[in-house]
């Protein structure tokens, strides 16, 4: 069938090759650039015939071409909450209590600047009582000790007593505590083993051995004063 139609041979080769050529043609063209979208020009509408001024929204200017000629009314604003006063009318006088400004205490201040201080002992003093309770015998005799504290705050206590001749020896007892320090013939110094409280007193019972004399000192002192003998 072949040989006795060779156009159908050439007609089949033919269309191979126009086929062959497309394709060869389509894959060496480059890809298609999108074209730009230009706008349009654009479009106006006209204006509706009556339409007020006021409907047509108008751009507010921010720049300034110059003074006008006629100068509008301008209003003044009031602050609300606090109300306007005609002219002509008298102000009306302000109630201190009303104002909401505290009162200044100037007359507590006063007094209390005024108010002397207290002294720091409370104006009292150490003080010291010696008073004989027992004359024994020729030997001995016993006495008391009374120290007072009389400040407001606690303080330290010294006592001295000297006796002229006879007495050569001591004994002291007491609760808080006491001790003795002998400074010669007669001559004793005692003082407490801790501070005496403010407005607190201490006893001490004392015990001395004698060879005669009295019963009394002729010095008796506490922190360097007097003390009562009774």
């Amino acid at each position: 069938m072949i040989s006795s139609a060779p156009w159908v041979v050439v007609l089949v080769g033919v269309a191979v090759l126009a086929v062959l050529l497309v394709v060869a043609l389509l894959s060496f063209r480059g890809p298609e650039r999108p074209v730009a979208w230009s706008p349009g020009p654009s479009i106006t509408l006209p204006s509706a015939a009556g339409e007020s001024a006021e409907s047509a929204p108008t751009a507010r200017s921010t720049t300034s071409t110059g003074p006008s000629g006629s100068a509008g009314p301008t209003s003044s604003a009031t602050p609300s909450g606090s109300p306007t006063q005609a002219a002509g009318t008298p102000a009306r006088p302000v109630d201190p209590s009303r104002s909401g400004a505290p009162a200044r205490p100037e007359a507590s201040r006063s007094a209390t600047a005024s108010a002397p201080a207290a002294p720091a002992d409370g104006g009292g003093a150490v003080t010291a009582s010696y008073r004989v309770q027992d004359s024994g015998g020729a030997d001995h005799f016993e006495a008391q000790l009374v120290v007072r504290n009389g400040t407001g705050r606690s303080h330290d206590w010294q006592v001295e007593l000297r006796f002229t001749s006879g007495v050569t020896g001591i004994r002291a007892s007491s609760g808080p505590g006491v001790s003795v320090t002998i400074r010669g013939s007669g001559w004793y110094v005692l003082s407490g083993t801790g501070a005496l409280s403010a407005g607190a007193q201490q006893s001490v019972q004392l015990r001395f051995t004698r060879t005669g004399g009295g019963e009394y000192p002729a010095q008796c002192t506490v922190n360097g004063t007097s003390c009562g003998i009774g």
